[in-house]
């Protein structure tokens, strides 16, 4: 029931937030729900209990799946070395330069700690992206560049972030073992969405081929 109500008060915040996205222009409407968020969980004490492999599988794969949709493809391949270029390379060398300005800036919290919290800011949100975007006249070459890194920066950022956090519970680091670990799921990733949609299309194809036009099949084959 707890969940329920959570989830409730989740899309009203975002009714709220879109309604307000319309008088107030000037800021963009992820923006307002990161303040709207802000604002009931100080004033209420609101919070959920959700486990982050769940948050992660609930809200953020849905939203990038959906933003990577309407994405352009051809578009993603020509700025496929810069995209990669800025999703790995850029976002952990913000982690290690902004760990290290965050540690100066206030020099009671550890470094292992300064780099984790830049680590989870360091990856750009698409959503973010794409609101922002609506608001700023940018050439689409950068707006392509930055969206298409929005999609992929995760892993090196969670990668970033989990190292950091074991370096602050162990205060033990290790080089290759992160970038080991960045590999493997990068290429596991790769492989297993790879298979996944093959096996999705194909199943999609064999239930056209039968006649099989349920309606669920019907809004199923728009994704």
């Amino acid at each position: 029931m707890e969940i329920l109500e959570a989830v409730l008060i989740l899309l009203g915040l975002v009714l709220v937030s879109n309604v307000a996205s319309h008088y107030i222009t000037a800021v963009p409407v992820s923006l307002l729900q990161v303040a709207f968020g802000v604002i009931i969980a100080i004033l209420f004490k609101f919070k959920i209990d959700l486990d982050t492999t769940w948050f992660m599988l609930l809200f953020v794969a849905p939203l990038l799946f959906n933003d990577g949709r309407d994405f352009p493809k051809k578009e993603l391949w020509k700025l496929r070395g810069p995209i990669f270029e800025n999703a790995i390379l850029l976002v952990f060398l913000t982690t290690i330069i902004g760990g290290f300005f965050v540690s100066w800036l206030v020099p009671s919290m550890p470094l292992g700690v300064s780099f984790a919290l830049v680590a989870i800011l360091s990856p750009t949100d698409p959503v973010a992206v794409q609101s922002i975007s609506k608001r700023v006249k940018l050439p689409k070459n950068i707006l392509h560049l930055v969206s298409g890194e929005s999609l992929i920066n995760d892993a090196s950022g969670l990668i970033a972030f989990k190292y950091a956090i074991a370096a602050v519970v162990t205060g033990y680091f290790s080089i290759s073992k992160a970038a080991g670990d960045f590999v493997y799921m990068a290429i596991v990733g790769l492989l297993a969405g790879m298979a996944l949609m093959a096996g999705l299309i194909w199943l999609r194809n064999w239930l056209h081929s039968i006649n099989f036009n349920d309606a669920i099949l019907v809004l199923f084959s728009k994704f």
